[in-house]
């Protein structure tokens, strides 16, 4: 393709120049713009490039070269941070003089895929080394490196994509903010520098927010998550899960499932960076790689960029007029019977237990209901709990209160479902509402006299759905749908 265009277009000599990576300067402004169509939502990569029906639309509206402008249009609209607009720029001392060529800083996901375009570039040296059969290093550290590329990548995306939104959520007033951004902490030196010294908000608040994200890491799915809460209140891989499935129905993901995968991939790094890539079950000897294997991660990682920029979108989604509290009060604690100070426990804890002492059909119930909840717009947080066994809590938002609503405990013996209906009468629950919740349930196995054990007992009561109900062929359906309606206040439209 080089060759084709070198042979069409004539190119400047200041462009045949080698850049920093030592490729001649015009290389770099040669390529598909795939990564920039995808994150419009033009294209999908889940199993390879595809156009979306919205990319078709625009290949009919805007034909031709038409096409190319557009998209670059959008994207920097939509994609890109605003232009600062705080005032007039002083002019350089050397204007009228020629400036030397400078390679521009690319935007953050353009950066990200010429870094991840790296990876790929080390998976296919290794190829190429395996080969010819060279023999006096051990090639597969190629893919190691390619992998190790790979991670830091998202890291650095990630961080350059959350200093962009801020920036333009900084530069826009009139848009609403998530309370972390808000509760941002600010210099009193970058405020008077802005308030009494005219220096442009832009650029003082983005070298703030460099600053303070460099200490920062994001290639661990919580701290992903946590670090776009800054510009963003979507409930991020529930909503990138929704888009990746989207792309590809045949193979559907969950989000516990993107967070998986992220955390395993989190993971091989690490073991790479700070062991040589150990291989616990083979002492002395480095955990087995292939070139298929690191090309499948970049990819995989490529494709999740793109759906956290659906998921993210252009605009910044309203604030909840409801304050959260991050954490329950220690009164509440006790309501959900059990301690959260340290958290022994996690997610993959508790999956990877649901999956060791559960059988089939208790497993995909407990991980239907599991999933369930931070799909729902009333869910608040899970808290993991710190017993023998990996447990979890889900909170949501009743409306006048938070307060736990359920509760899985696992272990070898049994795995069960706890309904804490303490919790919610303590915050709020009526006990029409209740008692709704209680009758719906009570059409599972074992679970007849549900509601006038809750009633004889005051609703002060957390009763365990055991394993034969949870294990009962309608058992998620029915009691997603009971959880359905408590949410929505007893009354299910």
């Amino acid at each position: 393709m080089r060759k084709e265009v070198e042979e069409r277009v004539p190119i400047a000599p200041e462009l045949r120049a080698p850049n920093a990576h030592g490729q001649a300067r015009w290389w770099a402004q040669l390529g598909f713009r795939t990564g920039e169509a995808a994150s419009l939502g033009w294209m999908t990569k889940r199993n390879g490039w595809a156009i979306t029906e919205a990319g078709v639309r625009a290949l009919q509206e805007f034909p031709g070269t038409e096409f190319y402008r557009e998209l670059a249009r959008q994207y920097r609209a939509r994609r890109l941070p605003p232009q600062n607009t705080d005032g007039p720029k002083p002019v350089p001392a050397n204007t009228g003089r020629p400036e030397p060529v400078r390679d521009a800083t690319p935007a953050a996901f353009e950066q990200f895929q010429q870094n991840l375009e790296y990876a790929r570039q080390l998976v296919d040296g290794g190829r190429n080394l395996e080969r010819l059969a060279v023999g006096s290093f051990d090639v597969t550290d190629l893919y190691r490196a390619a992998w190790t590329q790979a991670v830091a990548a998202l890291d650095h995306w990630v961080t350059r994509e959350i200093v962009d939104r801020a920036v333009g959520l900084a530069l826009t007033p009139d848009v609403p903010r998530p309370d972390k951004f808000n509760n941002l902490s600010i210099p009193v030196e970058l405020f008077e520098k802005v308030h009494h010294h005219d220096e442009p908000l832009g650029e003082m608040f983005r070298t703030h927010l460099e600053r303070h994200f460099s200490f920062k890491t994001f290639q661990n799915p919580e701290k992903i998550k946590e670090g776009f809460a800054h510009v963003s209140e979507v409930n991020l891989w529930v909503r990138v899960a929704e888009v990746l499935t989207g792309q590809d129905a045949r193979n559907p993901i969950t989000a516990d499932g993107v967070r998986t995968r992220l955390r395993e991939i989190a993971w091989r790094r690490n073991n790479i960076a700070h062991t040589a890539d150990h291989d616990s079950d083979r002492p002395g000897q480095k955990t087995p790689i292939t070139a298929d294997e690191a090309e499948a991660t970049i990819g995989w990682l490529e494709t999740m960029a793109i759906a956290i920029q659906l998921a993210l979108g252009d605009s910044r989604p309203e604030a909840s007029p409801d304050t959260i509290r991050t954490t329950p009060s220690a009164a509440e604690a006790g309501q959900a019977g059990r301690s959260r100070g340290k958290r022994t426990w996690d997610e993959p804890s508790f999956l990877q237990a649901v999956e060791r002492y559960c059988p089939a059909d208790v497993r995909d119930t407990l991980l239907a209901v599991y999933r369930h909840a931070e799909s729902h717009p009333s869910f608040h947080e899970y808290y993991f709990g710190e017993g023998e066994y990996p447990s979890v809590t889900a909170w949501f938002n009743l409306g006048s209160d938070k307060a736990s609503v359920w509760s899985v405990y696992t272990g070898p013996a049994k795995s069960v479902l706890a309904v804490n209906f303490g919790s919610v009468r303590n915050h709020g629950a009526s006990r029409e509402r209740m008692a709704r919740l209680a009758e719906r349930l009570g059409v599972l196995p074992g679970s007849a006299r549900l509601r006038d054990q809750l009633e004889s007992a005051d609703y002060e009561k957390y009763p365990s759905l055991q394993p034969s109900a949870l294990a009962h062929p309608e058992a998620k359906e029915t009691i997603i749908a009971a959880l359905n309606e408590f949410l929505a206040g007893g009354i299910l439209l």
